[in-house]
């Protein structure tokens, strides 16, 4: 495409291309480069990720880099640890062609996605906390990702679809009710919306809450009867959240409540008598 445009035209987007990098340099490497250009270095992933996520405080120290490949482009991992919230994450950032016709190439990463995505993981022991008080368990790290990876199926209408997907699992018994289902999904709320920020889960495009039944006794995780999920999703509110796993109501936040203890009593009653 480059060498088929004519010549003025290819000045011009070189001119552009300069300009561009001018500007939007700074401390932080432009997005835009050559062909053959670097990678955003370990200190751009980490003001990327300290500025994003500034209301929690990360404090990002490198722990290793590697070269993954330079060939057609150049594609690095760094692994960090946040000191302040205790956790490692991994990135990669690499140089891809540039979505725009002009020569170069573009420097990209997901270093953001990554970081929000670990640290939602890192929740996991905090909802565990969260889900005693109600009587409920959840499906640790490890178990999650195996469950996950099980690629079990569920019935859904006229077709199937998956049992685990994404997201936490919680795990309710024949002693629980709906208004626990209401009341964790209100703490995990809070948890990963603190204050209504919305960072964490906006990054990761929202996420997922599922409930599941699980006689006492049980301990293959993998038997459990789906009940009922949601999304928390960054720009949408508490009501939002609620409709995201009954449908839209044109009722207010208190009523979808009602709806939804109803609905998971309903469906506790159910899986307890083997229908």
């Amino acid at each position: 495409m480059w060498l088929c445009m004519p010549l003025f035209v290819r000045f011009v987007l070189l001119v552009l291309l300069c300009v561009c990098s001018v500007v939007l340099g700074g401390c932080t490497s432009s997005r835009i480069t050559l062909f053959d250009g670097d990678p955003y270095t370990p200190n751009d992933v980490k003001e990327m990720v300290e500025e994003r996520f500034s209301a929690y405080n990360p404090r990002l120290v490198l722990q290793s880099s590697r070269v993954v490949s330079t060939k057609p482009n150049k594609h690095n991992e760094y692994t960090f640890l946040d000191e302040n919230n205790g956790f490692v994450f991994t990135t990669s950032v690499y140089v891809k062609t540039p979505e725009l016709p002009i020569p170069g190439g573009q420097r990209e990463t997901k270093a953001e996605y990554r970081y929000a995505d670990t640290y939602l993981n890192h929740l996991n022991s905090e909802v565990a906390l969260l889900a005693t008080k109600y009587r409920f368990h959840i499906a640790n790290d490890e178990e999650r990702k195996a469950l996950i990876s099980a690629k079990l199926m569920r019935p859904d209408g006229n077709s199937t679809a998956p049992l685990f997907d994404e997201g936490d699992f919680v795990f309710l018994n024949q002693t629980s009710n709906g208004a626990g289902v209401v009341g964790m999904l209100r703490d995990i709320y809070s948890l990963y919306k603190p204050n209504g920020d919305e960072t964490l889960v906006s990054s990761v495009y929202g996420r997922k809450v599922s409930f599941y039944y699980l006689p006492n006794g049980e301990t293959d995780k993998s038997k459990a009867l789906y009940l009922i999920s949601f999304k928390i999703r960054g720009q949408e509110d508490w009501r939002d959240t609620l409709m995201s796993g009954v449908g839209y109501q044109d009722k207010s936040s208190e009523q979808i409540e009602r709806d939804i203890i109803t609905v998971v009593d309903r469906e506790i009653q159910q899986a307890v008598r083997g229908k």
